[in-house]
Formats: structure tokens, sequence, C-alpha cells
């Protein structure tokens, strides 16, 4: 019997030891506001706890609002001033309950100036176009014991010959909370950019004429963790190629700057 009591204590130790050190469940938040249909990855059992799940969740629901922010006049989005803002507002330990509660006014809010917009058009004789939408959707890349790569992508359509396609991308230390820059990826000091940017040249040679030019890569660029394998530079359309080559990829193999890497992907 007492050998059994401690093989059962063993087996729950065991369970409970493995879930701590789980990688965190991703859900979706859905912003289903009529023509506005954006769903949002929620996060929850980072290894930092319910601080680092709600610092990612608030950044995942900003870039969100950024893409609602889209569809609004360009005089009433700064970027700084209102991440500042947002950051200020739902600094707070449950703070990203309001900001989705926010995002879903917003979204509310969006829904209804695109319809505004669109009965504007068909009054002055635009009634072949059948709705403006704003649509979202997610892609998880990555999600390991310490590191969470996430992929927003979104499309707003408001007439014309196409919409515009949405993209983001994130990278989060799953301890911390904190969106990783790429410069964080890699040790100090080393020749990190140097030889991403050799892949990229090479990458480019390949089809030159489908970019606008030299493509270099620079610390801000948008990125993410594909499978643990590869690191992917990202581009959304119009930045470096035309609107038809749609979001522009770089894969970048992780094992080839492994000697450089100052995290441990896994």
């Amino acid at each position: 019997m007492k050998i059994a009591k401690t093989l059962a204590a063993a087996a729950l130790c065991l369970s409970v030891c493995s879930a701590a050190f789980a990688a965190p469940a991703v859900k979706t938040f859905d912003v289903h506001e009529g023509s506005v249909k954006i769903d949002v990855p929620q996060i929850k059992g980072a290894a930092g706890g319910k601080f680092a799940d709600n610092k990612i969740n608030n950044t995942l629901n900003f870039y969100v609002l950024k893409q609602l922010y889209t569809a609004l006049p360009l005089s009433m989005r700064n970027d700084d001033v209102m991440r500042t803002a947002y950051d200020k507002t739902f600094k707070a330990k449950d703070g990203s309950e309001d900001a989705r509660e926010f995002v879903e006014d917003v979204a509310g809010f969006v829904n209804f100036k695109l319809r505004c917009d669109l009965e504007d058009v068909k009054q002055y004789g635009g009634t072949s176009v059948p709705s403006y939408d704003l649509q979202g959707q997610y892609t998880v890349h990555f999600k390991g014991d310490n590191y969470l790569s996430v992929e927003q992508r979104g499309y707003i359509y408001t007439g014309g010959a196409h919409g515009m396609t949405l993209f983001n991308a994130a990278t989060f230390d799953l301890n911390t909370g904190r969106e990783l820059e790429l410069a964080d990826l890699f040790k100090n000091g080393s020749n990190y950019l140097e030889r991403i940017n050799k892949v990229v040249a090479a990458k480019v040679a390949e089809d030159s004429r489908m970019f606008f030019g030299p493509v270099e890569v620079k610390d801000g660029d948008r990125f993410y963790i594909q499978d643990g394998k590869n690191l992917i530079i990202a581009y959304p359309p119009y930045e470096v190629a035309p609107y038809a080559a749609g979001v522009v990829t770089f894969a970048i193999p992780l094992d080839g700057l492994s000697d450089i890497l100052a995290v441990d992907i896994k």
C-alpha cells in the first residue's frame, strides 16, 4: 500500500511538473461585428504566469487595434501616440480583458463607418460594389517552452481593383511576456545582420525582377520563428516588391546561425 501511494504521488508530481513547463494554450478571441470579422490569438499558461499572459495578449490586441484603425482617417492614428496611450490604459494585471472590450467597441465603430462609406458610394452610382469589409486571421508558427511566434494577417476592402493586405508578426518571451526584437535572438557583438543579409541577397538574386531593388534586412524588420527550424524575415506588400507578390518572406535556417544564437529554440 505504501509503495502504491508513493507511485501515485510521484505520478501526480510528474503531471503537475509537466503542466508547469508545457507550452501555453492559444485560444481565439472573436471580434465579429457585421462586416468586421477578425480572429485574435489569446495566450493562457505562459511560463511567466498571468503577468506574461496579460502582457502578450495586450500586445496581440494592440496589433488588431492597428488593423481596425486602417479603416479610419490617417489623422486619427499615430502609432507611437496610440501605443503609449494604449499601454497606459491597459497596463493593469487584468488589463487584457478590458483591452478586448475596447477592441470590440472599436470594431463596432469601424463596422458602422464601413457601412456608411458603402452607402455613400452607392448613392453616387457604385451599385456594383457588394460590400466593404475587414477580415483578419492568425497563424501560430512556433509554440515552445520559452518562445512563441505569431503571425496576424488581415485584409480590408473599401472599393477599387483590390483591397489592402495587413500584416504583422511577433515573437514573445513566454517567461517575461516581452515582444522580442531581431537583435534579441543573437549574441551581443555577433554579425547576425551580415549573415542574414548574405542569405537574403542570394534569394533575391534568384528572381531580382520581382523586387524593387536590393533587400537589406535591418533591426526592426518583421520576423517570426517557423517550426523551430527557420527564422523568417517578412515584408508586407509594397515594402520590397509589388502588391502582386503578396507578403514576401525569406527563410534562414537556424542551424546555420546556431553559433551566434542567444536563445534556445525548443
